[in-house]
């Protein structure tokens, strides 16, 4: 299905009854990736996922993107559908968008789950956008895919998760790809962790290089009352071992009231 919000349309999965869980994908992603946690969990709750603006099958219409745009859309895309309460899972790119939009609309967050994410990046930002944006210019989006899946994700990923990530991230805008680089990476998002009072879960890949355990550990140490779980897989666990990503996922909302 597809809702219109901010002049943008942007593509959405939803399915399943009971409390909303709404999924906020990573950078290169859209809302297919959720389909692993969208199985297990649809039969109590309504699972909603959107593809950010230019990634997937949204439209990038207005030219830009930073964290308080995509928390804005998030607001819109679930006004649309009329949910005016949920679990927020934000992984990757995702985990400011869920920290901006708690802020802005707490009384919407039913609990925040941040995977492989950050308050505050730490490693070289500003070389790793600058390289982003050399190689863009020159390369197909499918060339920079394999350079960049080749860190992301472990040696034994199979195949198929590969190819589904290859594939995931050549329907990425250029323009959009960089704009969330430069939207996530550069600012502070360290003064939105007081500000969360729902009950939350970090999690993270014990072998991600991307945002490693150790930005976990600073979102637990901000986060007041946050749990911490660490999982045996690299930054895209969804991919490396889906069971074991899964899991802490579902205990702790399950775990929430209802």
């Amino acid at each position: 299905m597809q809702v219109s919000v901010n002049g943008e349309t942007l593509n959405c999965v939803k399915a399943g009854q009971g409390p909303a869980v709404v999924f906020v994908h990573f950078l290169g992603g859209f809302s297919y990736q959720w389909r692993h946690q969208i199985e297990a969990l649809q039969d109590r709750y309504t699972c909603i996922a959107f593809d950010h603006r230019g990634f997937g099958f949204s439209t990038f219409n207005d030219g830009r993107w930073d964290v308080p745009i995509g928390a804005e859309d998030l607001k819109a895309g679930l006004d649309a559908l009329g949910v005016d309460k949920a679990h927020i899972v934000g992984y990757s790119m995702g985990g400011p968008v869920a920290l901006v939009f708690n802020a802005r609309w707490p009384q919407m967050v039913r609990s925040l789950t941040l995977i492989d994410t950050f308050a505050k990046n730490h490693t070289h930002s500003k070389a790793r956008i600058e390289e982003s944006e050399k190689c863009l210019r020159y390369m197909s989006v499918r060339e920079y895919a394999r350079q960049y899946i080749a860190t992301r994700l472990l040696p034994e990923t199979p195949q198929a998760a590969i190819d589904e990530l290859l594939s995931a991230i050549c329907l990425c805008k250029k323009e959009a790809y960089l704009d969330v680089l430069r939207g996530i990476l550069l600012p502070d998002f360290t003064e939105y962790c007081s500000k969360v009072k729902a009950p939350t879960l970090v999690m993270c890949g014990r072998h991600d290089l991307t945002t490693p355990v150790a930005f976990t550990n600073d979102l637990t140490r901000l986060i007041d009352g946050a749990i911490e779980h660490i999982i045996p897989t690299g930054h895209l666990g969804c991919f490396d071992d889906p069971v074991a990503f899964n899991k802490p996922i579902i205990e702790f909302l399950d775990a929430q009231s209802r």
